[in-house]
């Protein structure tokens, strides 16, 4: 691993935006207004074939609200294990008490740091170049991190202050054995206690307050002698309810961490039991595929009264996923976490297996010999054969004839009747039904006078 970069300044200065033009790639959310970033965010760049890490931090503001110093506890976090820095600074606005207690902070730190210019290219900022000289740090450059000017010579200068000894060739590649695992839910349903607690460390800040995490952030960890990248993403709530441009950012990494993910932990704030925004998001967990556990957090301030009318509504409510596994689970205390976690994990592996065609037909034929498909007029639906499509999810193509007869109950007869034998309980799968088509159908059945009089004999009796 390469030497790490935090990138230090006040909020708004363009922190984000510079440290996702370093990495290459739009990882951190970049928005005009501040204390967008919270958590401290990581990220792999590339500085003339030579690898470096480089910190997106928060903003570092005075302010004596509870929530904000634990906002900067994880930027302080950021300056203790740095190699070095990048002090940007907003050159469209003069220097500030805090530009000048920040500048301290990094001196007293004893590393060395690179003072950034932002903004530099604004007609505003012409006026306020020279105050940020008198800062007095020798290596500086003048950038605009949006429309990427300087950036070339700031990597000079990165190369130049922070040497480098990993080559891009000696990096190691990265692993397909890495099982991505997307932690979701409501807003305060306890996702950054659950995420804290698995990585063992205080990786994110956890309030009382709903919306606390913004960005989702995540984590690569060893579980049980298993590779797995964790991510903690941010609450997702109504689209009526949104109306702060952060949390539209926010809702679309969650959507995204769920179509990225290999399987999906979501909690659910036991408090509050079963709300509809938790069916609306469980469904669209479900349609994407990805196997699925159920946490119910906070479940150690239940009683066994209200956990029990919180299991007869969990049931009457989750009855269109009965297959998908509940637990109760305590955040907080990790009661729980380390098993839910793991049950996850064999799902995800159980969802990869590529099942043989001659399994999936012995297995059709034992489950319409149970339950045949009922008479429609004067046939019976009949599958003759079953094939398995996509692999994630499981997706079996039917084959037979007059499929497209068979009833809504017949085909939830077959889903969980596969679901049992192959053992898929927890993982979405898919069923399709595809009738074999009479290449005569469009031709008229022309008798013979023979058959035309044996006809009217008939219809005559």
């Amino acid at each position: 691993m390469g030497p790490l970069i935090a990138i230090i300044g006040r909020p708004n200065v363009g922190k984000s935006t510079l440290f996702n033009s370093l990495i290459g790639q739009n990882l951190s959310l970049v928005a005009d207004f501040p204390g967008l970033t919270r958590d401290r965010k990581y990220g792999s760049g590339n500085v003339d074939e030579l690898s470096y890490i480089f910190i997106d931090t928060a903003g570092i503001t005075e302010t004596d609200n509870e929530f904000e110093n634990q906002v900067l506890k994880e930027t302080h976090k950021a300056i203790e294990e740095a190699d070095g820095f990048l002090f940007l600074v907003d050159a469209t606005t003069s220097l500030t008490s805090l530009d000048l207690e920040i500048n301290s902070i990094l001196r007293k730190s004893g590393k060395k740091y690179i003072l950034c210019i932002n903004k530099s290219d604004k007609k505003e900022s012409r006026d306020n170049l020279e105050d940020f000289y008198d800062l007095g740090v020798h290596i500086n450059e003048t950038i605009s991190a949006k429309n990427k000017n300087g950036l070339k010579n700031l990597r000079k200068k990165i190369l130049e202050t922070f040497p480098s000894n990993e080559t891009i060739k000696e990096q190691k590649p990265t692993r397909n054995d890495v099982k991505k695992i997307g932690i979701l839910g409501k807003p305060n349903a306890g996702k950054s206690t659950f995420f804290n607690k698995i990585v063992k460390d205080e990786r994110t800040i956890v309030s009382k307050i709903a919306g606390t995490t913004i960005d989702s952030i995540s984590e690569e960890i060893n579980f049980k002698n298993e590779l797995i990248l964790i991510t903690d993403t941010a609450g997702l709530r109504k689209k009526g309810k949104i109306k702060i441009k952060n949390e539209i950012f926010s809702s679309q990494k969650s959507i995204n961490a769920i179509r990225t993910s290999d399987g999906v932990i979501f909690l659910i704030d036991g408090k509050e039991s079963i709300t509809d925004q938790d069916l609306h998001l469980l469904s669209l967990i479900i349609s994407s595929g990805k196997p699925l556990v159920i946490g119910i957090n906070k479940s150690e301030s239940l009683s066994a009264y209200e956990k029990s009318n919180l299991k007869r509504n969990i049931n009457k409510k989750l009855s269109f996923i009965s297959h998908i596994d509940v637990n109760y689970i305590s955040a907080l205390q990790g009661v729980g976490t380390a098993s839910l976690l793991t049950k996850l994990l064999k799902l995800v592996d159980r969802s990869k297996i590529e099942f043989k065609s001659q399994e999936l037909n012995k297995i059709v034929l034992e489950a319409q010999k149970l339950n045949p498909p009922t008479m429609q007029g004067r046939f019976r639906p009949k599958i003759k054969f079953v094939n398995l499509g996509n692999v994630t999810p499981p997706t079996f193509i039917f084959h037979g004839n007059k499929l497209e007869k068979l009833d809504k109950n017949y085909k939830k007869f077959l889903e969980n009747y596969l679901r049992k034998n192959l053992k898929l309980k927890g993982i979405p799968i898919q069923l399709i039904f595809k009738s074999n088509e009479n290449p005569f159908h469009e031709k008229k059945n022309k008798l013979t006078k023979r058959q035309y009089a044996k006809r009217k004999r008939v219809r005559s009796h």
